[in-house]
């Protein structure tokens, strides 16, 4: 199982806590990572095709699984902003190599920002709303990349951050009380996911990939209500919710018997280095005017994508017109060990 993300991945090791829980139910998992601070799906892309990077190295060697997980406000942006048009390309690109490898991919819908995005305040004003966005985005890219016939996935961490959220407002709460269970799977920055956030998270992927309730399994002694999340993920996932899952259909999930501190890697556009004067390192994207703790290998030789060879997604595509110009900020990694 390979990972390719940003901090939204790194920040919490959803590898490492991902590959627990298999290991709790029984399964023989290895789950690696290759995520940088801000990074894109295009990005990905390049660091496949360039020589001697661990990317490239790693598309050589068979996976089970490839769990991608976009820069966090891109997927959400209005059709047609170039940032979103270069990532739905990339996607489609990073499926085929991901079968070059013989796996599956399986896309993580990431979660909306605690109160919205302050950088693109007209697109995102509050959660429920980022929400939204985001989910239909991550739904665009599977669809993408399933149009060759060969079917992507969706593992929906958004949709269980949404039930948690729905469970507090259910209860007469306000979902950003500091104490509400909502409020606490974040971090400070309401972007990077807390340990609770990261477990929740991994429990999403763990009952997408095998059609298993995570309810039971271990959990780390520091996350007082495992339990609780455990039920969310499963409820979210196995009570469908018009998101098709690979063992809904009997595809073989491969793998298994069962047959951003603030670094999230959000870019600039810019590339402004006041993007991160806070030290907050949350690599988000401000549109202008209002518009919008528990592994990698291998080497590329002649990867062949499900509609033939791998070329890399358009650069830069040219901004229709009319269409808002969403501007990202690129976040900083958490300071080496």
């Amino acid at each position: 199982m390979l990972f390719l993300g940003n901090s939204y991945t790194f920040m919490g090791a959803l590898d490492d806590v991902t590959e627990a829980l298999f290991v709790a139910a029984g399964e023989e998992v290895t789950a690696n990572r290759l995520a940088e601070p801000g990074w894109t799906f295009p990005q990905h892309v390049e660091a496949i095709e360039t020589d001697g990077t661990a990317w490239h190295v790693a598309f050589d060697a068979p996976n089970d699984w490839v769990i991608l997980q976009d820069q966090s406000q891109i997927p959400g942006f209005p059709d047609g902003q170039p940032d979103r048009v270069a990532s739905q390309a990339a996607a489609v690109v990073l499926d085929g190599y991901a079968a070059g490898t013989g796996a599956q991919t399986m896309f993580l819908m990431t979660w909306g920002r605690r109160a919205g995005d302050e950088q693109n305040p007209e697109i995102y004003p509050d959660y429920d709303t980022m929400q939204t966005a985001l989910t239909a985005g991550y739904l665009d890219y599977a669809a993408l990349a399933s149009e060759d016939g060969t079917p992507a996935w969706v593992a929906p961490a958004g949709l269980a951050w949404r039930r948690v959220y729905d469970d507090v407002v259910a209860g007469g709460g306000d979902p950003l009380d500091p104490t509400s269970a909502f409020y606490g799977l974040y971090i400070a920055d309401g972007s990077h996911p807390s340990e609770r956030g990261t477990y929740l998270a991994a429990c999403v992927i763990y009952a997408s990939v095998t059609g298993l309730t995570p309810v039971g399994l271990g959990a780390p002694e520091s996350v007082a209500d495992a339990g609780y999340l455990q039920g969310v993920a499963s409820a979210v996932v196995l009570e469908g919710g018009g998101i098709a899952y690979p063992w809904q259909v009997g595809t073989d999930t491969g793998g298994t018997d069962t047959g951003t501190d603030d670094t999230d890697t959000d870019t600039d556009t810019t590339d402004d280095p006041a993007d991160t004067a806070d030290g907050s390192g949350c690599g988000c994207t401000a549109a202008p005017d209002g518009a919008g703790g528990w592994v990698l290998g291998f080497a590329l030789l002649a990867v062949r994508r499900r509609r033939g060879c791998a070329t890399r997604p358009p650069s830069s595509p040219g901004r229709p017109s009319g269409t808002p110009r969403c501007r990202l900020r690129r976040q900083r990694g958490p300071p080496a060990a």
